[in-house]
């Protein structure tokens, strides 16, 4: 057996366990948990498994980009483990996101790493807290008249190219100029940003963001060796 084939092994049985425990919690959490199973070896489709995805409004086979805001999964697909010779895993326990219309989720992920020390499976678990406490207002105040519900705003494209989009704009809004009157500490700023939320794992980001910044996919190549990214 080849390397690649024992490693093609390896992933078939790494998603497939993650999958059944998924499976088994599913039975359990109520309505306003949500449970997810991403194959870190295709970010543009990573959710290979989801319960309750009204949570966050994500569906099977969405990017990886489609998560909740301050993701800190994100943490730990973009630096990569040590190379063991074994299966590994890192878990992020009780930290804040956000849905992508501002709602806040209390969250944990466990990401597992191949014998080669890269991204193979993940499962996340998003408690829509701003629900419960919700619920527990209507229950609160059951007697009281209803409150007109409010419009939810600005919400995101749950598009590839709307994701990118949003990150692109993003991080070149943190610079507080126009792109062409940025200079490189601003744009490797920009650059960094856009990896803190995942951007370049997506093929042809790369491109994408060369043409936005006005510079060539070499520039940002070296931007991203300059603040230490991992290349995919």
């Amino acid at each position: 057996m080849t390397k690649a084939e024992a490693g093609s092994l390896d992933h078939a049985a790494i998603m497939n366990v993650l999958g059944a425990v998924l499976e088994i919690l599913g039975d359990h959490v109520n309505s306003c948990t949500e449970l997810v199973v991403h194959d870190m070896t295709r970010p543009d489709s990573s959710i290979v498994g989801i319960v309750n995805g009204q949570v966050s409004g994500r569906l099977r086979n969405q990017s990886i980009l489609a998560g909740p805001r301050e993701d800190r999964g994100f943490e730990a697909l973009i630096g990569a483990s040590e190379n063991t010779g074994s299966v590994s895993t890192r878990v992020m326990r009780n930290y804040v996101s956000h849905t992508r219309d501002g709602r806040g989720l209390d969250s944990s992920t466990v990401v597992v790493f191949d014998a080669d020390g890269r991204p193979a499976g993940a499962l996340c678990v998003n408690v829509d807290t701003d629900k419960i406490v919700q619920l527990r207002q209507q229950l609160n105040d059951f007697m009281s008249p209803a409150a007109p519900a409010e419009s939810s705003e600005d919400v995101a494209s749950s598009t590839i190219d709307g994701l990118i989009e949003e990150i692109v704009q993003d991080a070149i809004a943190t610079s507080g100029v126009g792109v062409s009157r940025m200079s490189k500490a601003e744009k490797v700023a920009a650059v960094s940003a856009m990896n803190a939320r995942g951007l370049f794992l997506i093929k042809g980001a790369v491109e994408t963001v060369a043409q936005r910044l006005g510079t060539t996919k070499f520039t940002i190549y070296n931007y991203l060796d300059e603040i230490g990214a991992k290349r995919r």
